[in-house]
């Protein structure tokens, strides 16, 4: 009788160890699932940023060089110039990834 409990009351705390065994696995996949998320979302941010900045900085490395024949050098307003140039192209690459979609 005191057997027959006994192996009653484990198969019942096997049963209980088995479904929080579970439980704990879904539990940490949905936490893995949420960091990966937040993961993508940094990586999204970062991809856009570094979009946004690569067209004035190849335009910083163009009038960086020492080279003669360089647009905008004779120019009184050359640095004006390169500076409006650089905006403009942010605002340029800025629309052209909203009119893809890339902002969510």
């Amino acid at each position: 009788m005191q057997a027959g409990k006994l192996a009653q009351r484990l198969d019942g705390l096997d049963h209980d160890i088995i479904e929080l065994r579970e439980r704990s696995r879904l539990l940490e996949e949905e936490i893995h699932f949420k960091l990966e998320e937040e993961s993508n979302r940094h990586l999204h941010t970062l991809s856009i940023v570094t979009t946004l900045l690569l067209p004035p900085t190849l335009i910083t490395g163009v009038f960086g060089m020492n080279t003669k024949g360089l647009p905008l050098t004779d120019v009184e307003t050359g640095f004006l110039w390169a500076a409006a140039l650089m905006v403009g192209s942010v605002a340029l690459a800025y629309f052209f990834m909203r009119r893809m979609g890339i902002f969510r």
